[in-house]
């Protein structure tokens, strides 16, 4: 994918040339997709069962959320659409969506929206906060027969309202066994790997997240006989695959030259920027500079000691602020294995209206946390709880204002907190002017923040050079949550080590199973507390060119 990495990165040498031109830096504060995972179950006759698991927190405004299916070719049709959600609720099939409902009007119920270029798969979005929503559809004529081989070219995810911080697809056949003999599979568009998996599937991951710049396309190759009822193409698939690969050179031209002119006339001021925005000034008076992030090493080491204040003042001291409601999930996630709390999910009897379970927090008096920084929350938060110890998501949805001031000023507490250990620990001192500055050496133990969440995001294949510890697993998922990857990290530790991971998710008092609904669940908590709302707009693209399918395009609206 070399031609991907050299877009990525002319890519973002535009946005910040864009950056230093206006003036102004334009961030666009949305929903977050923490992760999207697909399963493709493929049939004789070239259709094929595509069920989607669409993880989203933070979701504050918005009716609905939807997936683009685009420039479908002949024989190619979508149908069978249904919805579930985190509580197990099957949504209501309408023959007719109309996009102009209201949010309650559109919750519980899902339809396809035909459009003259193909069609809109769309849901309600329903309360908002956290929600992991399942969706299924069935779509014809996916893989085709291309003479020589049968095989299809689609693309799965691009342009979402949020960026998925990590995609992953399983593409596979009831009753047989893909084998590098009778399959093969290429990834466009992303940084990942895809391969042909031991248990007889294809798969492919992205590594980090998928940005807007990113389209995740596959294209799968397999012997004929396995298809028997394919529809045939007009082509041949050494054509297909020449298009595709034809495609990403195209794009790949066009961006250059593009990008070439802008370059010209801003790379000066684009290279200062970065240069300078790259540079902290240290507790001495002199200067270092922080390395790209590429050639930061990944590192499975805790620095200082896990110490969550001191972690969350040193992101902030590299510009990398930790938000409140991260702050408060890894809490969540140390406070749960400690016995502090119990997250889980409950019928509220005191519901007037239709009753669904929804997310809470059992307080354990009798055990209570010792640090100050952590009594300082435990005390905010149990003091919103009801005469049973229990703290209701829809009560802290409901006093979401008078929580989120509390927790404001806790969190500068915090931060002073982590000011005062990272001095304790000689990584920071105060300069002439009393701000507090990384130490030379410091400065190096605080990149490794930026190397353990590398680490974490590339977690299996980083296994693969070196096993870290077993022991540091619930390290590793409280800075999973303070970097918003949880349960991409619990996935990968299931993959890692099974029999580990049963006895590791029952430190949390859940069973293997539950682990990710827990991650879920702590997510949808603490992005409660924040009142904020912020809109999302969903967008689909295109794709070109004949035996091209997808669309990818989406997210809330």
């Amino acid at each position: 994918m070399k031609s991907t990495k050299k877009r990525s990165v002319l890519l973002s040498l535009f946005l910040v040339v864009l950056f230093v031109f206006t003036a102004a830096p334009v961030f666009a504060k949305e929903d977050s997709i923490p992760s999207i995972q697909i399963d493709a179950a493929l049939r004789e006759d070239g259709s094929a069962v595509i069920t989607e698991v669409w993880n989203v927190s933070g979701v504050r405004s918005g009716t609905e959320y939807f997936k683009a299916i685009k420039n479908l070719s002949e024989g190619m049709s979508v149908h069978s659409f249904t919805v579930k959600d985190e509580t197990g609720k099957t949504y209501q099939t309408l023959s007719d969506w109309d996009t102009n409902r209201s949010r309650e009007e559109k919750a519980g119920t899902c339809g396809i929206l035909k459009k003259s270029d193909g069609y809109e798969l769309c849901w309600g979005i329903g309360n908002y906060g956290d929600h992991q929503y399942t969706i299924e559809y069935v779509l014809d004529g996916l893989v085709k027969n291309y003479g020589d081989y049968a095989g299809f070219y689609h693309l799965f995810v691009s342009d979402l309202s949020s960026s998925p911080k990590s995609v992953a697809v399983t593409v596979r056949m009831p009753n047989t066994s893909f084998n590098e003999g009778n399959s093969r599979i290429w990834g466009y568009g992303f940084e990942g790997e895809v391969y042909v998996n031991n248990n007889g599937t294809l798969f492919a991951v992205t590594e980090g997240s998928l940005n807007k710049s990113h389209k995740f396309n596959l294209l799968c190759r397999f012997d004929n006989d396995m298809f028997p009822q394919a529809l045939k193409a007009d082509i041949t698939f050494e054509e297909l695959q020449n298009k595709a690969n034809n495609e990403e050179k195209s794009e790949s031209t066009a961006l250059f030259i593009v990008l070439g002119i802008l370059g010209v006339l801003l790379i000066g001021g684009a290279v200062a920027f970065a240069f300078f925005y790259s540079r902290y000034k240290l507790a001495d008076g002199s200067t270092v500079r922080l390395e790209s992030r590429e050639k930061i090493e990944p590192s499975w080491l805790i620095p200082f000691g896990g110490n969550i204040p001191a972690a969350c003042a040193a992101m902030a001291m590299l510009r990398r602020d930790i938000s409140c409601d991260k702050l408060l999930g890894a809490y969540f996630i140390r406070w749960q294995r400690a016995g502090y709390i119990q997250i889980e999910k409950r019928i509220n009897e005191d519901k007037r209206k239709k009753k669904e379970p929804e997310e809470i927090i059992v307080f354990h008096p009798e055990n209570t946390p010792t640090l100050k920084v952590e009594q300082s929350l435990y005390a905010i938060l149990s003091s919103f709880a009801d005469a049973d110890g229990i703290l209701w998501s829809s009560q802290i949805e409901k006093k979401a204002d008078k929580i989120f001031d509390k927790l404001t000023l806790w969190s500068e507490e915090v931060k002073k907190d982590g000011e005062k250990e990272l001095i304790r620990l000689g990584v920071a001192a105060r300069d002439d002017r009393e701000v507090v500055r990384f130490t030379s050496t410091g400065f190096d133990q605080a990149v490794r923040l930026i190397g353990l969440e590398k680490y974490l995001i590339g977690m299996k294949k980083q296994q693969e050079e070196g096993l870290a510890p077993q022991e540091l697993w619930g390290d590793f998922l409280v800075f999973a949550a303070l970097f918003d990857i949880g349960e991409q990290v619990l996935n990968s530790m299931k993959v890692l080590n099974p029999s580990y991971y049963e006895e590791f998710s029952g430190m949390y008092g859940y069973h293997p199973a539950h682990m990710v609904l827990f991650m879920s669940m702590t997510n949808h908590i603490s992005s409660s507390v924040s009142p904020n709302s912020n809109g999302t707009g969903g967008a689909a693209s295109t794709m070109a060119g004949g035996g091209f399918s997808g669309g990818g395009g989406g997210g809330s609206r």
